[in-house]
């Protein structure tokens, strides 16, 4: 097949470019105009998993719940200082109020005096109640204005109530919440509200110095770590490329060929973009690290291509030359790139359904990237480094047989490989502690960051009050239930309802309230204005709400997070326990799920999706290490070169996750990728060794050259992330610079001297 493509590719090369640049041209429109961003997190996670069923229905019943948390610090509990943090409230929502609409949606901040009145029926205890409905009828007088018959009645509703101010029971830190505008086509759906929400809060923390004010929340979280990780991800990417393409041109001592490689990439990023536009249709947040993933392996393809067309153009003209390489060069070539897109590929299996997008762009791109420097990248060379130049010499190209003899005052090969084995063993008796798995989220974010300080103060003051799982009831008697059992499990800190908000309800305390709605009947909806006397505006507020719905009369603070639209309650169960460690979260939705099997929210799903991160990593890494071997198996056509050349990659992760924990890293959410990614890697090196001492098993060490190059190239495409703000980005780094170089050590030292030892067997025994 080989042959046929060089043959192709030197007769008709402007052919062969020409088609690559318009396909090229054509997938980066796509990718432009068509390829859609999805970067709601809740995508992340297979739809049909029964955990996001649960919750999308969830949603579907409630709304939105996750917003923007604003926690104000008095710094004290001194009525000044209580004062001065509920006049930062008061600030606060001002600016809120005439923010623009496109950035918020709506804010809560206290419980209004209003907001009593009207949910004083409701919200009175059976004594209250009763003697609300004997004063009926004087209530309705005074909402008419008649005050001076009703002085009893009047001197009660004129007494002024403050607002209710927003805080967790027991906590001291009072809360602002804001709803931002989403838009999840975009890559960051809530960057200017965010944005327009803290520009708010600066105003005020200049007006209010003597309090702390600070921003969290869900979105914020998300926002600040996908800012943090997407500035990381472009800078290192930045980076990376130019220092490769600089290590191309010093190692090749020339800037035409490594030119014309990243020229080639370029292309095959073109149809990357239109492959994952036509293959997926949108990028997630997982899958838009795929360009990451070319430009630390994709490059590598172009690397041994014009290391051998070099070999070649020393005795033969351009077009033999690059038909020779990409007979010699391109089975590795492929063969490497098919066991990493494999790797990618099998993240299709996994219930995690971020990884598996970014399976099908990585896994495709790879094989695009191999495609381009084996195809377009040689017919450039043909074009651009001589032409039809005639050959420089007719001299042989095969290099003699050395003496087997050679070399005998070196130790003997057994002593150099078991000394090459050391450093292995070595690592490998760390892996015990470098297969730790830390799964805390918001361990991976930047320290620095203020949704995450605030995130842990408002843990520490409230018990992470961001934090809660949620059951739907159809009537108060079950939402009593739910109560009750709750009281039972020492993982949940308390819960939430209507039932805080408004005694049980019963036939007789809503037939009292039917007699204080009756009194009124001839009240019209208008409200008296904000002139009449206080006494007057509270009786009509107080009829107002015995005569609506339950719903209607819930404060805007509350209303959301206790009963939906449709009327189905919600109950809430906050965790004891630092909910962001795995342990802690998996004992309160154990808990949540004794009270609800079918309880859900945040908790249930961060676990759910910790545990199918988990799973995944584990069946891609099983999965890399069989689809490499057969690849490579397909690839020489023997078993047990294939073997080797597992066993060459296995060593070298291994090595790696022995490294990890003395490097202070550990596989982590963000970096247990790095491991499958290795393997796929890591084959590509081992292939290509193992065909050159098949090959040409004389003068191997251009090849070697080259894998320790390519392995070089990816340390610093990787690499580079060593230096990142995001703690997730720069453990990625850190696995994928050292398991590159361990790779690379296992496949250059160890694999190279075992093959020479075979090699030279061989030759003695012919």
């Amino acid at each position: 097949m080989t042959r046929r493509l060089a043959q192709w590719v030197t007769s008709w090369p402007r052919s062969t470019v020409a088609t690559a640049a318009v396909l090229a041209i054509l997938g980066a429109w796509l990718g432009m105009f068509h390829l859609a961003l999805d970067s709601d997190t809740d995508s992340l996670i297979a739809p049909e998993r029964p955990f996001m069923q649960e919750y999308r229905a969830w949603q579907k019943e409630f709304g939105d719940l996750e917003g923007v948390v604003i926690a104000v610090d008095a710094k004290g509990d001194t009525p000044d200082r209580t004062k001065a943090a509920e006049a930062a409230v008061d600030a606060l929502a001002a600016k809120l109020e005439v923010l623009d609409e496109k950035f918020v949606r709506s804010w809560s901040a206290w419980i209004a005096p209003d907001e009593q009145w009207r949910l004083a029926s409701w919200a009175a205890s059976d004594a209250e109640l009763k003697a609300m409905a004997a004063e009926a009828d004087a209530i309705a007088d005074v909402a008419r204005g008649n005050v001076a018959a009703h002085p009893v009645v009047v001197a009660a509703l004129s007494a002024t109530r403050p607002r209710e101010y927003l805080r967790a029971p027991g906590g001291k830190l009072l809360f602002v919440e804001a709803m931002p505008v989403k838009d999840f086509s975009l890559l960051d759906p809530v960057g200017e509200p965010i944005a327009a929400i803290r520009a708010a809060v600066d105003a005020v923390r200049a007006e209010h110095p003597t309090v702390e004010i600070g921003v969290t929340g869900k979105p914020v979280l998300q926002h600040d770590e996908m800012a943090t990780a997407n500035r990381d991800m472009a800078v290192a990417s930045a980076i990376s490329l130019a220092i490769i393409t600089v290590l191309f041109i010093a190692v090749f001592r020339g800037v035409r060929r490594p030119l014309l490689a990243v020229l080639a990439f370029a292309i095959a990023t073109g149809w990357t973009y239109g492959a994952a536009t036509l293959l997926v249709g949108h990028l997630n947040l997982l899958s838009t690290v795929f360009m990451l993933v070319l430009v630390g392996a994709g490059l590598d393809y172009g690397v041994h291509v014009v290391s051998r067309y070099g070999e070649f153009r020393k005795t033969h003209d351009a077009r033999e030359a690059t038909a020779l390489a990409i007979r010699h060069v391109g089975p590795g070539t492929l063969a490497g790139a098919a066991g990493s897109a494999a790797v990618f590929l099998g993240a299709i299996f996994t219930d995690f359904g971020g990884l598996r997008e970014l399976g099908v762009i990585a896994g495709a791109g790879l094989i695009l990237c191999a495609l381009a420097m084996v195809t377009v990248l040689p017919a450039l060379l043909v074009l651009l480094d001589g032409g039809e130049a005639s050959k420089p010499t007719t001299a042989a190209t095969v290099v003699a047989e050395p003496d087997p003899a050679a070399g005998k005052e070196r130790a003997p090969f057994r002593v150099q490989i078991a000394t090459a084995c050391v450093p292995i063993i070595a690592c490998l008796l760390f892996i015990p502690a470098g297969l730790r798995f830390e799964s805390n989220l918001l361990e991976l974010q930047s320290p620095q960051l203020e949704s995450v300080q605030w995130e842990r103060r408002i843990f520490a003051d409230s018990a992470s009050a961001s934090w809660f799982a949620a059951s739907q009831a159809t009537t108060i008697d079950e939402v009593a239930a739910f109560h009750a059992r709750a009281k039972d499990r020492p993982e949940i800190l308390r819960t939430e309802s209507i039932l805080d908000v408004i005694p049980r309800e019963t036939a007789e305390r809503a037939a009292l309230r039917a007699k204080v709605a009756g009194a009124g009947a001839d009240l019209g909806d208008q409200m008296p204005s904000p002139d009449a006397p206080a006494a007057v505006r509270a009786a009509w507020l107080i009829w107002q709400g015995a005569s609506l719905p339950m719903r209607d009369v819930l404060p805007e603070a509350i209303a959301p997070r206790t009963i939906s639209p449709n009327g189905v309650f919600m109950v809430r169960y906050l965790p004891k326990e630092d909910a962001w460690e795995e342990e802690p979260l998996a004992r309160f939705v154990d808990a949540v799920r004794a009270v609800d099997p079918s309880a859900t929210g945040v908790p249930v799903t961060q676990l759910e999706s910790i545990r199918d991160m988990r799973d995944a990593f584990i069946e891609t890494s099983l999965w890399a290490v069989i689809a490499v071997t057969i690849i490579a198996a397909i690839s020489f056509r023997a078993l047990m070169p294939a073997l080797l050349a597992t066993a060459t990659v296995v060593a070298g992760v291994g090595m790696t996750i022995g490294l990890l924990p003395i490097l202070g890293s550990h596989l982590n959410l963000a970096n247990f990728f790095a491991i499958p990614m290795l393997v796929g890697l890591g084959i590509d090196s081992a292939i290509h060794i193992i065909h050159r001492y098949r090959d040409d098993p004389g003068d191997a060490a251009p090849t070697i050259r080259a894998v320790a190059f390519t392995a070089l190239t990816t340390a610093i495409g990787f690499g580079a992330l060593v230096f990142a703000e995001h703690r997730g980005m720069r453990s990625l780094g850190i696995a994928m610079a050292v398991g590159s170089v361990a790779c690379m050590y296992v496949a250059c030292i160890v694999l190279t001297t075992i093959l020479e030892w075979s090699r030279r067997r061989r030759a003695a025994r012919a």
